[in-house]
């Protein structure tokens, strides 16, 4: 269904009608955040191991330039 679509078909709704669909189209947004949100959730132990690997790397002078980490950073995220 298009947008358009959509708007035309609330539109026809029944104004009483209109506070549950705002209730449906914010849990919608919840769930699409929810799920956007997944692949970045992890649990306190695999955060805690991660945070130790970094230390122990940063402690062995495994590093990486500033230049080339924000590099890399900008082309995943920018």
């Amino acid at each position: 269904m298009s947008y358009d679509t959509l708007v035309d078909e609330v539109r026809a709704l029944p104004e009483s009608c209109l506070e549950d669909v705002a209730k449906y189209i914010r849990f919608l947004q919840y769930q699409y955040e929810q799920e956007q949100m997944a692949p970045l959730m992890e649990t306190d132990s695999v955060f805690e191991e991660k945070l130790e690997q970094g230390y122990r790397d940063a402690m062995d002078g495994r590093t990486r330039p500033l230049d080339e980490a924000f590099q890399e950073i900008k082309a995943r995220f920018g």
